[in-house]
């Protein structure tokens, strides 16, 4: 059971589950000034979200323990669980019942929300996780981008269903519209820096797996154009990232969020903390340190949405 726990990667389903969570009841329903389920998602609506979305984490996890398992036996030599733990076939099925539980869950939920296409959404989630997996994720910067965006889908989802949710109470529906401008603004915050922080990360871990990578055809930004270029594009997000991060601190402050505001000079100094290491990385155990802080960062920047309650 540990080992399968390890295997579905349980800190990064907890992380799913705690940002889920805040986007609802940190950011969307203090900004809308509603109480918990008063309007928009229901309990039942929202656990199905989050199982929909939490299913299919799961099985792009198996898939991708799959995939990796030759880059890993140079890279990570005795960690992965798959052809050690668990048979190779056996994953494999795991992954196909945990998709369709998800896509099922995500399924039922649109249909509960009288959006039945938006189940697309779902779909289309773990047909680019397997995509990722299988093709993009030894292509240049595309499986990047792939994790990058699913990131910060995990948030935009939470606030896209609670909006569609709304639409189908004109009455709370027009008290509420007035705050859609910041609910917007926050969401783009947070799942913006979602997005950086996830992209900056891969980039990190392709350099550190580089030899595994490499050795097995793996035709990341590292490998085909050289650490020292992967370098430097992971430091060119690295600054777009803190220019994005003094930029939402500017729209805290105008908003009146002092509280917020403050606490992103810790985000400031974390990603400054990045780019100094990343200007200093030469082996693979200093960008494993790397994505260790970027992956605090990340905490860092979740754990954010929680303030928002107690700006009002």
């Amino acid at each position: 059971m540990i080992a399968f726990f390890k295997l579905i990667r349980w800190p990064n389903i907890l992380m799913i589950w705690v940002a889920m969570c805040l986007a609802l009841f940190g950011v969307i329903n203090p900004v809308l000034s509603l109480q918990p389920f008063e309007a928009g998602l229901n309990m039942t609506e929202f656990l199905l979200l989050v199982g929909a979305t939490t299913f299919i984490a799961v099985a792009g996890y198996l898939l991708n323990d799959v995939s990796d398992m030759n880059p890993d036996s140079v890279n990570k030599p005795g960690k992965n669980q798959v052809g050690r733990r668990f048979a190779v076939h056996v994953v494999q099925i795991a992954y196909w019942l945990f998709t369709v539980l998800g896509v099922v869950a995500g399924t039922y939920f649109s249909y509960l929300l009288g959006r039945l296409s938006y189940s697309l959404i779902f779909v289309l989630s773990a047909g680019l996780l397997w995509f990722y997996s299988n093709r993009y994720q030894c292509q240049l910067l595309v499986g990047n981008l792939v994790v990058a965006f699913l990131s910060a889908l995990t948030i935009v989802i939470v606030w896209l269903f609670s909006f569609f949710a709304l639409a189908d109470r004109p009455d709370v529906f027009v008290s509420v519209q007035s705050f859609f401008t910041r609910a917007n603004l926050l969401i783009l915050i947070f799942s913006g820096f979602a997005f950086v922080a996830s992209w900056i990360r891969e980039m990190v871990k392709d350099m550190q797996d580089f030899k595994g990578d490499d050795r097995f055809g793996c035709r990341t930004l590292a490998v085909v154009s050289g650490i020292d270029k992967a370098k430097r594009w992971a430091i060119a997000v690295t600054v777009v990232a803190i220019l994005f991060a003094l930029w939402s601190q500017w729209r805290f402050y105008s908003i009146n969020f002092r509280l917020l505001f403050y606490y992103f000079i810790l985000i400031d100094v974390l990603f400054l903390g990045v780019l100094y290491l990343l200007f200093k990385a030469k082996s693979a155990g200093d960008f494993k340190k790397i994505s260790g802080l970027i992956k605090g960062l990340m905490i860092a920047g979740i754990l954010a949405m929680a303030l928002v309650y107690f700006e009002f």
